[in-house]
């Protein structure tokens, strides 16, 4: 018997290892959170390959289209049953007609989380996947989880957030400590980018106030979110990429905002926040402004 479901997670399933790694991901954590899992494979005709069989009497085997994404949801189900205790984890398969990107964007419209693969299988679909994630990561309304290739299956029991001072970043910080629970360890990475044409130490002799200030501002905003001071706290002198790249290699999950600071720093953290979906080998999770 399965308990009450807490939460509703959307995985997109494509056949592909990525896709299994996701479906991976997304039963080990369901399980410690008691989530139900919505499995959905699309399928889409492309217009050039509707007309081309037209034009020639043929008609596209829809029928077959969906029943190998079927194929796929199941032995992805199938693949991740034996990460958790029978019944403990409530998955429901879902077949779909849509291009990938608009299907999993809609179907977590309102889910509390949405699970992806880094990439898909071979040349194209790899490509395709990367265009997935990367439309998704953009317009779900849901947090979106990317987990990477080959990812080592643990749970996130430690987890970085990428802080700027942004709403997008405070949103962050709020999912991850709400994700984390009593027993998870966050760990926040704020940058300080005064001068990034210098080092760290010359930084600080020659910009002591702007420095303070900023550190007095990041450690107020953190305050106000995490009022049992829960998380730990870095701040540094680095540019927010080069931050998060060194944090990462401790991390189960990289958590960061959909956007960033002011005009400037929005394109940073939008650059910040592809590569991380790209280049990282923790699954990250991309939240979006609520």
């Amino acid at each position: 018997m399965t308990r009450e479901s807490t939460g509703r997670w959307v995985v997109g399933i494509d056949g592909s290892d990525a896709a299994i790694d996701a479906m991976h991901w997304a039963a080990r954590h369901a399980a410690e959170r008691n989530a139900e899992l919505v499995a959905i494979g699309a399928f889409h005709v492309p217009a050039v390959m509707a007309a081309f069989t037209a034009k020639r009497g043929m008609g596209v085997d829809e029928l077959g289209l969906a029943a190998t994404a079927a194929h796929d949801i199941d032995v992805a189900i199938e693949q991740a049953s034996g990460d958790v205790e029978p019944g403990t984890v409530m998955v429901q398969p879902q077949v779909e007609e849509g291009q990938a990107g608009h299907v999993l964007v809609d179907a977590a419209a309102d889910a509390d989380l949405l699970v992806l693969g880094r990439r898909g299988s071979g040349e194209l679909r790899e490509h395709l996947l990367g265009s997935v994630s990367r439309y998704c990561a953009t317009h779900s309304t849901a947090p979106v989880v990317v987990v990477p290739d080959g990812w080592e299956q643990r749970l996130s029991e430690t987890i970085v957030v990428g802080f700027d001072g942004s709403d997008n970043s405070c949103d962050a910080l709020i999912w991850a400590l709400d994700f984390a629970g009593p027993t998870g360890r966050v760990r926040i990475v704020a940058a300080i980018d005064v001068a990034p044409w210098l080092d760290a130490r010359v930084t600080r002799e020659r910009f002591p106030d702007e420095i303070a200030e900023q550190e007095q501002r990041v450690n107020e905003q953190l305050d106000a979110i995490d009022l049992e001071g829960r998380a730990e706290r870095s701040i540094v002198l680095h540019s927010p990429r080069q931050a998060i790249a060194e944090a990462a290699g401790s991390a189960d999950l990289l958590v960061v905002g959909a956007r960033g600071r002011g005009g400037v720093a929005a394109g940073l953290l939008g650059s910040v926040s592809t590569w991380i979906l790209h280049d990282t080998n923790a699954p990250v999770v991309v939240v979006p402004r609520k």
